[in-house]
């Protein structure tokens, strides 16, 4: 059952110098949505990670 949008709430997170956007479903307290994605952000924690590495743009 996907929840209505009355039953939705926007968290705003910020640490290390950005921020991280969380839908969650206030009645289970459920992350619905998350952006950057938990992938991306740990592969901004790895030290061989530069800005772009997730897109391969080659024509």
């Amino acid at each position: 059952m996907t929840p209505d949008a009355a039953d939705l709430r926007l968290v705003i997170e910020e640490g290390g110098g950005s921020y991280v956007y969380k839908t969650i479903d206030r009645r289970t307290g459920e992350v619905v949505a998350q952006f950057p994605r938990e992938e991306i952000l740990r592969m901004r924690e790895e030290t061989d990670y530069e800005a772009g590495a997730v897109i391969s743009a080659s024509a």
